[in-house]
């Protein structure tokens, strides 16, 4: 099925190419236009249409993740992406003069594609079903993703960045759909699973101020994955230190700190290293006045602005979850607190945005 998914696009980019050497009458345009219809056909059998949705780097067709890294594929997404194009609807109808006038918009330095008769063209946007496929639901699935590949890890398997990449781009997919993101984040239903709920959680959070300060596109969806990797370096603390109910003593404090720096160890080993997220493991307890751990040669050291997001959601979420040892906060203590460390902790017009955000978005 791929094959025949990555054959369409390859004939929709070579219709593309040839408009914008030649002009939409050319040979080449009318054959490969026609090509890249026929393929649909076969797509077009059992439903109304096709569809493609373009998530920060990656492309969806039918919902579906299209693993193919082509560069036909790769110039496809950047095409439409440029052009502000999310989402594409063809229906069966299409014709091939409307498909044409859809590759002449995409192709021109001026006009944007509009949607058309058969051609819907937007933004992602999504609506959930109160039938157990809501948004509590698919966010439930995101934290079983998140455990199976942080137990993976566990077992001494590579890391899965692929499931990663999905879990992010469902996330930024459910912020989008939700006013209030206390209804997207997911509560702790038992201590096991705290680790796996906080990273989801913190992703959300992270990708909620993130895209609520401008970030957008391949940016937005490596703020996700430096959220969902923060914390992956307390894969190597040990469990009786790790899930120890009551405060650490002082040589076991010490353990827990390394975790910062074994996690970005361990991301810097791999073969193709996410970059942001190994800034984040390594920065994000550090503070914004220069303290805080890991301690490094250059004191005062100022955190990238990302490991100031993912400060800023991590401690929001540690704070308003049930625990062991006490009960999450409600949110207006949780405020209380973050004023008080207004120039500590936290980059003040950036804590301050965050929760402005909160209460226009009804939080609070």
């Amino acid at each position: 099925m791929s094959d025949k998914i990555v054959d369409m696009i390859h004939n929709f980019m070579t219709a593309a190419s040839s408009c914008s050497l030649y002009n939409r009458e050319h040979s080449a345009v009318i054959e490969f236009s026609a090509r890249a219809i026929a393929n649909m056909q076969e797509f077009f059998e059992g439903g109304d249409g096709v569809n493609f949705t373009v998530l920060g780097t990656s492309l969806l067709f039918n919902e579906e993740r299209v693993s193919d890294k082509s560069p036909t594929v790769i110039t496809f997404v950047k095409k439409l992406r440029r052009k502000g194009v999310e989402k594409i609807v063809i229906r069966k109808e299409v014709s091939q003069d409307e498909l044409i006038d859809f590759i002449v918009a995409l192709m021109s330095q001026k006009d944007t594609p509009k949607s058309s008769q058969n051609i819907a063209v937007g933004i992602v946007e999504i609506k959930y079903k109160g039938d157990g496929s809501g948004i509590g639901a698919l966010v439930d699935k995101n934290v079983e993703k998140v455990k199976e590949v942080q137990t993976g890890i566990s077992d001494s398997k590579q890391l899965d960045m692929v499931m990663l990449e999905d879990v992010a781009l469902s996330l930024i997919s459910t912020i989008r759909s939700e006013s209030n993101i206390l209804n997207v984040l997911s509560p702790v239903q038992s201590y096991s699973e705290y680790t796996f709920v906080h990273t989801t959680n913190v992703s959300i959070l992270s990708l909620y101020l993130a895209e609520s300060l401008g970030v957008e596109g391949d940016m937005l969806h490596e703020v996700g994955i430096a959220g969902l990797l923060h914390d992956i370096g307390k894969l190597f603390i040990p469990h009786e230190i790790l899930h120890k109910e009551g405060k650490l003593e002082e040589d076991e404090w010490e353990i827990m700190k390394s975790h910062a720096l074994l996690g970005a160890m361990y991301l810097s080993e791999l073969k193709d290293p996410p970059k942001l997220a190994i800034i984040a493991a390594f920065e994000h307890h550090m503070r914004f006045d220069g303290k805080g751990y890991p301690v490094t040669k250059r004191r005062g050291h100022n955190q990238h602005i990302v490991s100031q997001i993912i400060s800023i959601a991590d401690f929001f979420d540690a704070l308003r979850s049930d625990r062991p040892y006490r009960k999450g906060m409600d949110i207006e203590k949780i405020i209380g607190i973050y004023r008080e460390s207004e120039g500590t902790l936290f980059n003040p017009p950036l804590m301050d945005h965050f929760l402005d955000s909160l209460h226009h978005s009804g939080v609070v």
